[in-house]
C-alpha cells in the first residue's frame, strides 16, 4: 500500500532540511557579500561578471564525470566531503579579507571551488531525497526544502550579508564557512531508511561509458530533454542579467550596498510563498501548465526590468521570477526522481543540470560583454529573446500527450507496486 502523502515527512529528511538551510543561511551571506567585495575591488563589468563565470564553470566542465561517482559513492559522504571543502575555502578567503591583501582573481578561485563542491554536493543531494522521502510526498519535501533554502539564502542571508560587509569585510565570509562546518556534522549523521547494499564486486565500467548512457537516457526522453533545453536557455537570459545586476543596482537604481541586499531579499520572499504553493498548484494545474507559464513569466520580468529601471519594478519583477522559478524547481525536480530509475539518477541529473547550470558560465560572460558594448540595461532584453526561443523549444516536445504518457506510466507503476525511485542502488 502506497505511503499517504499528507503524512509526517520521516526525520532524516528534516535532518538533511536543517543542514541545507544552515548551509543556505551562510551562502546568502556569501552570495550578497562577493559582488559588493568585487565591486569595491574593480568597477569592471567583465571582471565582475567573471566571479559568475567562476562559480558556474564547473557544472559545464565537470558535472558529467560528477554525475557517474554519485551513482557510485555513498551521496552523504559526498555531501560532507563537499561541506568540509567549501568551509576550508571560504575560511582561507576570510583570513585573507580580514588582512586587507584581496585581490580580485582571488575571488574567481574561491568561487570555482565553491562551483566544484556544489556539482557535488547538489547533485548527491536530489540523489539522497529518493532514498528517505516517499514517492507520493516528494513535491512535499522538494517544496519545503526549496522554500527553507532560498528563505535562508535570499532572504534571510543576504540582509544579514551586506549588514556585516557594511559592519567588516571579512564578517560574512566568516559566517559562511561556520555555516558550511554545521551542514557536514548535520549531513554524516543522517540514517537512511534502507540499508545500503556492499558494493558490487564486478569490475566496473569506464567513467566514459557512464556518461554516455546517461546522456543517452536523456536525450531519448522527449519530456525530460525539451525541459533541459528549455531550461537552459531561460538560464541562460537571466543570467546575463544576475552577472552584472550590482552594478545595475548601483549605477542605475542608485542603490547602497546596505540596500542592494534589500533589494535581493524583497525579491526572496515570492521564492519562499512559491515554495511553500508549489504542492497545492501541482495539484491545482497540469505539469503542462505550470512549466509553460512559469517561462512566459520569466520572459516577461527581463523585458520590463530592462524597459522600465525603476526600483519598484525590479522588486516586483524579482519576486515574480523568484516565485516561478521555485515552482518549475519544485515540479521538474520531482518529476525527474519519479521518472528516471535510481541506479540511473546521479548520471541522468548530472547531464540535465550539465544542460542547464553549464548555461550559467555561458550567460554570466555574455551578459558581461553585452553591459560593455551595450549598457547595463540591454542584457535584459536579450535575455527575454533567449525565454521566447525556450517557448518555442517547449511547444515540440512539451505537449499534453507527452505528458499524458507520463501520467499512464506513474499510474502503471503505482498499481504495480514498485516505486524504483525510492530504491536505494549499490554506491
Amino acid at each position: 500500500m502506497n505511503p499517504n502523502p499528507t503524512a509526517r515527512l520521516p526525520p532524516a529528511y528534516w535532518r538533511l532540511w536543517t543542514a541545507s538551510t544552515i548551509s543556505n543561511l551562510g551562502d546568502g551571506v556569501f552570495i550578497v557579500a562577493l559582488p559588493l567585495l568585487a565591486a569595491r575591488l574593480t568597477r569592471s563589468e567583465l571582471s565582475i561578471s567573471f566571479v559568475g563565470v567562476a562559480a558556474a564553470l564547473p557544472w559545464l566542465l565537470l558535472s558529467l564525470p560528477i554525475g557517474v561517482l554519485v551513482d557510485r559513492i555513498d551521496h552523504r559522504i559526498l555531501m560532507v566531503r563537499a561541506d568540509v571543502f567549501r568551509c576550508a575555502v571560504i575560511g582561507t578567503l576570510t583570513i585573507v579579507v580580514a588582512a586587507g591583501h584581496a585581490e580580485v582573481w582571488m575571488l574567481w578561485i574561491a568561487a570555482g571551488c565553491l562551483g566544484v563542491a556544489e556539482v557535488f554536493f547538489d547533485n548527491a543531494s536530489q540523489a539522497l531525497v529518493p532514498s528517505i522521502v516517499p514517492i507520493e510526498q516528494l513535491e512535499k519535501a522538494n517544496g519545503r526544502r526549496f522554500a527553507a533554502e532560498i528563505a535562508a539564502n535570499s532572504f534571510v542571508g543576504t540582509l544579514i550579508g551586506s549588514l556585516l560587509f557594511v559592519a567588516a569585510l571579512w564578517l560574512p565570509f566568516g559566517v559562511d564557512a561556520t555555516s558550511f562546518a554545521v551542514a557536514a556534522v548535520l549531513v554524516f549523521t543522517i540514517q537512511l531508511s534502507v540499508k545500503q547494499p556492499p558494493p558490487p564486486t564486478a569490475t566496473r565500467p569506464r567513467i566514459r561509458t557512464d556518461i554516455k548512457e546517461g546522456l543517452r537516457w536523456l536525450m531519448s526522453h522527449q519530456v525530460l530533454r525539451g525541459l533541459a533545453l528549455a531550461a537552459s536557455l531561460s538560464v541562460l537570459g537571466m543570467q546575463m542579467t544576475a552577472a552584472i545586476f550590482v552594478l545595475f543596482a548601483q549605477d542605475l537604481l542608485h542603490l547602497s550596498d546596505r540596500w542592494y541586499g534589500a533589494l535581493i531579499a524583497i525579491g526572496a520572499v515570492g521564492a519562499v510563498i512559491g515554495g511553500l504553493l508549489a504542492e497545492r498548484l501541482s495539484q491545482m494545474f497540469s505539469s503542462l501548465v505550470i512549466i509553460y507559464g512559469t517561462v512566459v513569466v520569466w520572459t516577461l520580468c527581463m523585458f520590463a526590468e530592462g524597459f522600465w529601471p525603476r526600483l519598484w519594478v525590479s522588486a516586483t519583477v524579482t519576486a515574480a521570477m523568484a516565485f516561478g522559478t521555485t515552482v518549475w524547481n519544485t515540479v521538474t525536480v520531482s518529476l525527474r526522481q519519479r521518472i528516471v530509475p535510481a541506479s540511473l539518477f546521479g548520471r541522468v541529473n548530472s547531464v540535465y543540470r550539465w544542460l542547464v547550470w553549464g548555461s550559467i558560465s555561458v550567460g554570466a560572460a555574455l551578459g558581461g560583454i553585452v553591459a560593455r558594448e551595450f549598457g547595463l540595461r540591454a542584457p535584459f532584453f536579450v535575455g527575454a529573446g533567449m525565454g521566447a526561443i525556450a517557448l518555442i523549444t517547449l511547444s515540440s516536445s512539451i505537449t499534453p500527450n507527452s505528458m499524458a504518457n507520463i501520467a499512464r506510466a506513474r499510474m502503471q507503476s503505482n498499481l504495480d507496486d514498485t516505486p524504483t525511485a525510492i530504491e536505494v542502488e549499490p554506491w
